[in-house]
């Protein structure tokens, strides 16, 4: 099931940093990936560095997710362990909730263990760590006492298990397509066809029966293995009506051939926006 946070009480601001120096609120996270490269029943321990550059103390609590990419690249998050490409059942973390004073700097060590069988081998798999700060606040009286949590930024550290034998890299253009919410725009359709991750790019060009070319700028972004990826070029607003040959490829470093795929499109009349 997707993950959910009903626990919260009341949340008060709620941001998530995927950078590679992560630095919100005078909060620091380094290294915000974390890449394991295992065999079956090998074992590694990496550092995070946790730092608070606040002049409050902050309290941080950690835990695990599962996650995919969706075909436009937004991460979707889920209960640690539930998917089948999950690796967050293998590690451990030796602190699940940490306050740090203002200037005051610690680091957390994520362990993994790849158990010695073949099916934890045969594929690369992934989670994500959370670094979340927490403000609690508690207020009593005769009867109880109610915590109100606020939930202020959470810092998410990409957690990557790919197996010393697990290699290929492979690249697929599907389509060439309209977006059907965006006029003028059109999207790219790509597959990872391997077995590991890779880091992509992708543009388009444009050819008009003058001869006169537009090349758009290119877009990078991750695939994971058998994702499929929707690449969403917006033509340019000055671009002139009509028929155009388009030509979408798709660049996945030196150790791949270049992909590409040929349309034909038309750059139609933008819509009227309604005036009162």
């Amino acid at each position: 099931m997707r993950l959910n946070f009903h626990f919260l009480i009341t949340t008060f601001l709620f941001l998530t940093v995927f950078t590679p120096l992560a630095k919100a609120q005078n909060l620091g996270v380094y290294p915000t990936t974390l890449d394991f490269r295992l065999s079956g029943g090998q074992s590694e321990a990496q550092v995070i560095n946790l730092s608070n550059g606040s002049a409050s103390k902050v309290q941080f609590r950690i835990y695990l997710n599962d996650w995919v990419r969706d075909s436009t690249g937004g991460h979707i998050y889920f209960e640690p362990a539930s998917l089948g490409r999950s690796c967050a059942k293998w590690m451990t973390i030796d602190k699940n909730f940490v306050e740090l004073q203002p200037g005051e700097s610690t680091q957390l060590t994520a362990q993994m263990l790849v158990p010695s069988t073949p099916e934890a081998t045969a594929e690369m798999k992934w989670a994500m760590l959370f670094i979340e700060t927490v403000e609690e606040n508690v207020s009593r009286n005769d009867k109880n006492a109610q915590a109100t949590v606020k939930n202020l930024i959470r810092v998410g550290v990409h957690v990557y298990q790919t197996p010393p034998n697990v290699t290929e890299k492979g690249i697929k253009v599907l389509d060439l397509k309209p977006n059907p919410e965006i006029a003028n725009a059109y999207d790219l359709v790509c597959k990872n066809t391997g077995d590991v991750m890779i880091e992509c790019k992708a543009h388009l060009e444009l050819a008009a029966a003058n001869g006169e070319q537009t090349k758009l700028d290119f877009i990078e972004f991750p695939m994971f293995p058998e994702q499929v990826r929707l690449v969403t070029f917006e033509l340019p607003k000055n671009l002139p009506e009509g028929k155009y040959s388009a030509l979408g490829i798709l660049d996945a470093g030196e150790d791949l051939s270049l992909e590409a795929i040929e349309s034909n499109i038309e750059v139609k009349p933008m819509p009227k926006e309604n005036s009162k």
